[in-house]
């Protein structure tokens, strides 16, 4: 098994590209010597917050080796929420880049004022220790830490203000979240002669678990790719055929030219498309599986959260994404808990007593790989535990066959409808490059947030769009790139509420957000 990377690690000064499991090892073996002669040890706490890579994963797998606590921010999080996070944590040591270093809150305050020390990654930054001064130090002994103790941090993804810090231990990431994935379950786990695509947030508990799968089920060739710009994700899939790809929307969206590009076989070899982090729209899911030259090409979307790890799984066809677009219920149908693993059940909100199947209710779900806490904020933990189950905030039906169906996150949520269903429809109906969020109040029908390439929406449009829909507001109007956004892609509800709504409330409580 070989890893191409779409550029040379930060961590590796002599820029390789191609990596196989030693040359991986051996980047973690500097490092945790780079971590340890800047004064990390046992115990202490450390932050990775740097440009997107799978280095990220690397550092952290350092300082697991020597004992150490990483906590993971994503180089695409905001600096106000990045120092909220390290003023939470006090990290022994940060480990950085100039772009990102350079920056400061906007109380003036610097990355580097809740580290004892920063290290930069390329040098260049006044009062950070240059990463090539401890390159090449010595590799300490191992010394990992018990299965029950506090492993790694990282964080959700920020839709409702400062994200929140999850706490893993090996026993719930290593022995339940990945434990799945790594067993050979073909058609939907790697086959030995894959070679697999990754576009991921490398700080996210959910790179750490396919990383395992990786190492366990073997495929040929692994690409990892630290970003989705079609110059070079377009030629480096030309000469790599991938046969599985995994990505956040936000890169499916970003690549979608390519995919429709006929002349293209970037993805003619491509036997399935994993979605991750959020569900992915109808037009782009259409989009890929229509672009591959597969037979029976397939959409796996994944249903899962931080805390918990995947609980639910469901399959689209290219025949199902090539339907009637009246006829599509929208891609929020996560299928059955995976057995053996997790029990999803539906609650009533007010009483949490159960719901019968085909009524909707909050999701609860029970599963081994439930981490550990909310770090530095155990009441927040403590409001979403119910014994053994988790609250996941959702709002769903299940089945009499033990299906879910998503209909909206809590606070959105108004009976009688499911936005999230609309907005598929809507997305669906509309030119492409068009996407819609649905902002519920307590009085009247949703607002309708519309980003459009140009800022401009056509009347025709929208209502062919809205034909046989539910009544909605006038629409509001944005340009695409107006729209907030987390690192990850998910449209920040709150944000545009704040922007559009002013102080109208959503009709939920929120207490689960």
């Amino acid at each position: 098994m070989v890893f191409r990377l779409d550029r040379p690690f930060d961590i590796d000064p002599a820029g390789q590209r191609v990596l196989d499991i030693e040359a991986m090892a051996q980047c973690v073996r500097d490092a945790a010597g780079a971590l340890h002669a800047a004064g990390v040890r046992r115990g202490d706490r450390f932050a990775v917050y740097k440009d997107n890579h799978l280095d990220c994963l690397l550092l952290a797998a350092a300082g697991i080796r020597i004992g150490a606590v990483p906590v993971m921010l994503s180089g695409l999080l905001p600096t106000d929420p990045a120092l909220a996070l390290l003023r939470r944590t006090e990290p022994k040591l940060l480990v950085s880049n100039r772009r990102l270093l350079s920056r400061e809150g906007n109380g003036g305050e610097s990355l580097t004022s809740f580290a004892e020390r920063t290290v930069s990654l390329d040098g260049g930054v006044p009062g950070a220790t240059p990463f090539a001064e401890l390159y090449g130090s010595a590799d300490p002994a191992p010394d990992p830490r018990p299965d029950d103790e506090l492993m790694m941090l990282t964080h959700t993804s920020g839709t409702t203000g400062v994200p929140k810090l999850i706490m893993y231990t090996p026993e719930k990431l290593q022995g339940q979240m990945a434990r799945l994935e790594c067993r050979h379950l073909p058609p939907i786990t790697f086959r030995r002669n894959d070679t697999v695509a990754m576009f991921c947030p490398y700080v996210h508990a959910r790179a750490f678990t396919w990383i395992y799968s990786v190492l366990t089920l073997a495929p040929t060739k692994v690409l990892v790719m630290s970003e989705s710009d079609p110059q070079v994700v377009g030629p480096l899939f030309e000469r790599h055929r991938p046969t599985v790809i995994e990505a956040l929307p936000i890169d499916y969206a970003r690549l979608e030219g390519l995919a429709d590009d006929r002349r293209s076989r970037a993805f003619a070899s491509v036997r399935m498309f994993v979605g991750n982090f959020d569900a992915v729209r109808w037009p782009i899911i259409r989009t890929f599986l229509n672009a591959s030259r597969h037979r029976f090409p397939v959409w796996r979307e994944g249903y899962g959260q931080s805390e918990t790890g995947g609980m639910g799984m469901t399959f689209i066809s290219r025949r199902t994404a090539n339907r009637r677009r009246d006829e599509l219920p929208g891609p929020r149908k996560v299928g059955r808990p995976m057995p053996g693993f997790t029990q999803l059940k539906v609650v009533d909100p007010k009483t949490f007593a159960p719901v019968p199947d085909g009524r909707p209710g909050l999701v609860l779900a029970r599963t081994r790989a439930r981490c550990v806490g909310y770090y530095g904020e155990p009441e927040r933990w403590e409001e979403k535990v119910r014994g053994e189950w988790w609250n996941t905030g959702d709002i769903g039906i299940r089945s009499r066959t033990g299906s879910l169906r998503l209909l909206d996150r809590e606070v959105n949520h108004v009976p009688g409808m499911s936005c999230l269903e609309q907005e598929d429809i809507l997305v669906d109906r509309l030119p492409k490059g068009h996407d819609v969020a649905l902002l519920t109040v307590p009085d009247g029908p949703p607002v309708p947030v519309v980003a459009t390439p140009d800022g401009t929406l056509d009347e025709a449009s929208w209502a062919g769009a809205t034909r046989g829909l539910p009544a909605l507001a006038k629409p509001v109007v944005i340009a695409s790139d107006a729209m907030p956004r987390t690192g990850t892609g998910k449209i920040v509800r709150e944000e545009l509420r704040r922007r559009h709504l002013g102080e109208t409330e959503p009709p939920g409580s929120g207490r689960w957000t």
